[in-house]
């Protein structure tokens, strides 16, 4: 448990916050009330299998989880939806906050900002779906700060049970200042539920943030989580940072079928994000591995280093 007194909920890391991640962290640690998992997409007519794979409840279990779909066509996201239905989702967030550009220039994401016309249809055509609650996470714009009044309206349709919000706009990135003036002014205007996401770097940012906007829904926790675990648990020693990095080895040797270099590749690009920090020379030790023993020598003394490592300053938070 943690001492925040709103929700904490863990933001979707594409390519990081699966369900390996979620079940380790949430079995070692904990102190999250809700993971969004990252978001779902259609390729060459179905959705992608290793996304239905890893929303798959019996993976998930024991956790509360919602699910993301990323579209900006209408039938490709009603195609996601039916699926999550079939498995017994009955809350599906939308994803209009993913920056990066092979996403965004496709008009998805916080590309689709930009594109009111686009977001009305997506809305109406989820508004028509039944027994299904809707979120959305998005930023404050695309390419400039206040796009979100036009798409803000347009809600109405589906009537979000919150929106995450990350005061950035798309093209920003992770990079630049948080433009808290039009934070504030989005908080003012929406009359729905505001979820805060982004910098959120201690729990002394989280407490200031909740001060500073008491009519916060809950605050959502990206990059600074990937890299601090344990960041909702005071009490965790080196020991359970041990156990959190075995149960992602067991959970990708299990979940990953390409063989040794491609299981050591995985375990490898978890270090991009996870105790950021670490001793550069214990680091480059793990990135030169070749053997899953070079690995976990690699990693053990990393590990036991535990402490050094945990002072991070992470770039930013979530999709």
């Amino acid at each position: 448990m943690n001492n925040i007194n709103i929700p904490v909920l863990a933001a979707p890391l594409q390519g990081v916050t699966d369900n390996v991640w979620r079940m380790a962290q949430h079995d070692v640690f904990g102190g999250v009330d809700a993971y969004y998992a990252p978001f779902m997409r259609v390729e060459h007519g179905e959705v992608r299998r290793k996304d239905l794979r890893d929303v798959n409840p019996e993976r998930n279990a024991g956790i509360i989880l919602i699910p993301q779909i990323l579209a900006c066509q209408p039938d490709h996201a009603l195609m996601m939806i039916e699926a999550l239905q079939q498995m017994g989702y009955r809350r599906i967030d939308i994803n209009l906050g993913c920056p990066f550009p092979p996403i965004a220039l496709h008009r998805k994401g916080s590309g689709m900002l930009a594109y009111p016309d686009l977001a009305e249809a997506l809305f109406k055509a989820l508004a028509g779906v039944e027994d299904v609650e809707f979120s959305v996470k998005m930023r404050l714009g695309w390419d400039k700060n206040d796009q979100w009044r036009d798409i803000l309206p347009l809600m109405e349709m589906i009537k979000p049970v919150n929106i995450a919000i990350h005061p950035r706009t798309g093209k920003q990135q992770y990079k630049g200042e948080l433009d808290m003036e039009q934070f504030e002014a989005l908080l003012a205007a929406s009359p729905w539920p505001v979820v805060y996401n982004g910098s959120l770097r201690t729990i002394e940012d989280i407490e200031q943030t909740i001060q500073r906007y008491p009519t916060l829904a809950a605050v959502m926790v990206g990059s600074s989580l990937a890299a601090n675990p344990g960041m909702f648990a005071p009490d965790a020693t080196p020991d359970d940072y041990s156990r959190f990095h075995d149960l992602l080895v067991e959970g990708y040797t299990e979940l990953l079928n390409g063989g040794e270099a491609q299981l050591v590749r995985h375990l490898q690009d978890i270090w991009q994000t996870f105790l950021p920090n670490t001793n550069r020379k214990l680091f480059k030790a793990i990135r030169k591995s070749r053997t899953i023993d070079q690995y976990q020598n690699a990693a053990a003394a990393a590990l036991a280093d535990v402490e050094n490592a945990l002072n991070t300053q992470p770039e930013d938070e979530g999709q």
